[in-house]
């Protein structure tokens, strides 16, 4: 049996202050943290972001909009998820993140996507907020996991499939260059085509 090569991993937290009163503190840092790295506010705002956020519809968005989105949604929903996919052998681009999520089907509908390349393998960040507590031994996460993981391996290999083909054209074409500079030096040594 393989090893898989995609990466679904899935923390949480609740929306809570330790008095219990609803708070979008907690993902506000994360947030800041996921946009600029580590440090104080003032220190992540000097740097440039570390990717770009886009929504579920794979629309480009602002930091601060989703500083915006995800202070409503920690203030109004009961927990933060945020999901982390990678695939071990293939860069993959936004678009191509949001499809593997979308295959996972409705258990997170909206979301907030950053993809990082500052690991040894890219990935992608991914905040979302629920009412429910969703544990990761849950039937539908257990599920949803499965499906996001099965497209991002489906896209891994796509990925693999035209780096391959492009290989074998590359040396194809050196194959061939190389064979033509040696009927060109045959043509000149033997004074053929002249």
């Amino acid at each position: 049996m393989s090893k898989a090569k995609a990466i679904v991993r899935m923390a949480f937290f609740a929306n809570r202050t330790p008095t219990g009163r609803r708070s979008a503190t907690a993902v506000r840092k994360l947030t800041m943290y996921l946009g600029y790295g580590r440090g104080s506010e003032r220190e992540q705002r000097q740097r440039p972001l570390r990717g770009l956020w886009h929504d579920q519809d794979g629309k480009m968005l602002r930091h601060r909009e989703v500083l915006a989105w995800v202070a409503e949604q920690g203030r109004q929903q009961a927990y933060t998820y945020e999901l982390v996919l990678s695939t071990k052998y293939a860069d993959l681009d936004e678009e191509e993140y949001t499809q593997a999520l979308k295959a996972g089907g409705e258990l997170f509908p909206a979301w907030r996507l950053m993809r990082h390349e500052d690991s040894p393998y890219p990935h992608a960040h991914v905040l979302t907020f629920d009412d429910r507590q969703i544990l990761i031994k849950d039937p539908a996460f257990q599920a949803w996991c499965q499906r996001v993981r099965r497209a991002l391996e489906q896209t891994q290999t796509h990925h693999l499939a035209q780096s391959q083909e492009a290989e074998q054209l590359a040396a194809l074409s050196n194959e061939q260059d190389n064979i033509q500079e040696n009927v060109q030096g045959y043509q000149h040594d033997w004074g053929w085509g002249l």
